[in-house]
Parts: structure tokens; sequence; C-alpha cells
């Protein structure tokens, strides 16, 4: 990933805007930069009145493909800490963490600190981590420890608090958990197809599901016919009770299978980001995970 090339002018006035925002806020005001949307909502809810979280990338935006912008570069360099999942998510850090040039910042790469999942793909001959931790909420409780920890290094004066907060943080995982297992253990099928690429593994995992998808980890990757076909075979073979499409995606895909199959389509959302409309509406991550349990129940026929 490359910047685009700016303008001598614009990259005057950055520097000039820059040295005029001065010295790093006080412990008091933490500022922290996030990649995707639940790593903000967990930052905001563990620094409360001690500091603020920003999310990074635009409502809309994919995390994989986006691209900073100097107004970004500006933002960041005045953070105290930047927050990322890492494991090849957010392929334009290292660019962007170069370009802030900000002695201060500290990142933290909550992919580093935790067990991923390795993931093969035999049809795309695509191997590698898998990325999209923050979909097992097993691992989300640790990654609020990781947060709060990287914040009380960073405030040691707040420490005990950003400790507690991530306490709380983790009981409302620990009771979603919970609702997913007691959800998802009489179903009366395992197996979901989601007409996307593959995004949900960690939580299919944790809840004993299967994941067929039409694609590989990457959303840009186009869907084989070869895997097509076997989603239809799949989905005969193991008498799914409903397609899945990825919220603010196209849902051509999982309209074909759908039709193939006589069944309807349900959504799944990934939840790295939101549109313009779901952000204005203060939709929260635990509101998107109650209604993807919600959506699994139905489209596998749990009671």
């Amino acid at each position: 990933m490359r910047f685009k090339k700016q303008s001598p002018l614009v990259l005057a006035l950055f520097v000039l805007v820059k040295s005029l925002m001065g010295g790093s806020p006080g412990p008091d005001t933490l500022s922290v930069v996030t990649t995707i949307f639940p790593l903000n909502e967990f930052s905001e809810f563990i620094l409360a009145d001690k500091g603020k979280a920003t999310l990074l990338i635009p409502p809309g935006a994919d995390v994989h493909t986006w691209q900073p912008r100097v107004s970004d570069i500006l933002r960041l360099s005045s953070a105290d800490l930047l927050i990322q999942v890492g494991a090849g998510l957010e392929p334009w850090i290292p660019e962007l963490i170069k370009s802030a040039a900000s002695p201060k910042l500290r990142t933290l790469a909550v992919a580093d600190s935790l067990s991923l999942e390795k993931h093969w793909d035999e049809e795309e001959g695509e191997t590698g981590l898998d990325p999209h931790i923050w979909l097992d909420f097993g691992l989300d409780m640790k990654i609020a420890d990781l947060i709060a920890a990287e914040l009380g290094r960073i405030d040691p004066s707040n420490s005990t608090f950003f400790e507690a907060r991530a306490s709380d943080l983790k009981a409302k995982l620990h009771e979603l958990d919970t609702a997913y297992f007691q959800g998802l253990s009489r179903c009366a099928t395992r197996t979901f197809v989601i007409a996307g690429h593959a995004a949900f593994g960690y939580l299919a995992r944790r809840y004993a599901l299967e994941q067929l998808a039409l694609s590989g980890l990457s959303p840009d990757a186009e869907t084989l016919p070869s895997r097509l076909m076997a989603a239809i075979e799949g989905g005969k073979e193991f008498k799914i009770r409903a397609v899945f499409t990825e919220a603010n995606a196209s849902p051509r895909m999982a309209e074909v299978l759908a039709k193939e199959l006589r069944l309807s389509v349900l959504v799944l959302h990934p939840a790295a980001n939101l549109n313009k409309r779901e952000w204005e509406s203060g939709r929260s991550f635990f509101d998107i995970m109650e209604e993807n349990l919600r959506n699994l129940r139905r489209g596998l026929g749990c009671e």
C-alpha cells in the first residue's frame, strides 16, 4: 500500500499544524486511536472519562483495503496509543506509523499476544493466520485485559481504574458468550453457509459449528465456481435451513445460493466496521452480536 503523493504545500501545512499542536496531552486526557469497531468500543468502555478513543477508518470503509490520508497521519501523530488487530489485517499500518513519526506513540497489536488459528484454503491455495479474533468472545476477554494493561503503562495513576473497567467489560462479554453457548447448544444442523469471505471461523470453532464460505480470508477474493458448487452440495448434505450473507456486502451470491437450495437469506455481521446509518444510530458491538445470534438460531434450526 502506498499513500497518495501529496503536494509540497499540503505536506508543509501538515508539518506546521503538527508543530502547533505541540506537546502530548496529560494522563487524564489519553488519546487512543483504533483500527476496527470492536477495539474502539472496548477502548471507550475501559477509558470511560479518562480519555477518548476514536476509530481510524471512516464508516463503511473496509479495514483490509482502506488507505490513510494526510489528516489521518495528523490524527495519529497526536495520539498516545494505536490499537490494531495485527496478523495482517491492516497492511497499511507500518507506513502509517512511519509517516506519523511520533516519538510518544505506543502501539498495541492484540493478535501478537493471542493464540491464532491457522487458515488453509485448498481452493485458493491460501494459508495464513485468521485475524478475525474479535468474533471469539473468549479472546475478546483477553483483549480487554491487554488494552487495560497498555493504558495502565501509559497512565500508571489510573491502572487500577482501567483494570476494574476491563473486569466490567469481561463480565458483559461473558454474559454474551454464555448466551451463545446456550442458544446454539441444540440445533438441527451445525453447519452454516456464508456467501462471503471466511470471517466467522473463530465464532464457528468456539460454538462447535462449521463454516462453509464462498471465499477465503480476504473479502476481495472472487468466488470460484468449484466453491459455489461445494456450498450447494454441502447445503444439501447438511440440510441447512438458510443461506447467510455478510452485512454491508452485496447479497447477490447469497441470493443465487438461496434460490438453488430454495432457502431464505439471513444476515451475519462481521462487525469490523459499521456503515454510516449504523454509526448514527449508536449501534453497539453487543447489539450486532445479539442479532447475529438470533439469525444463527433461526438459520440452524435451534430450539
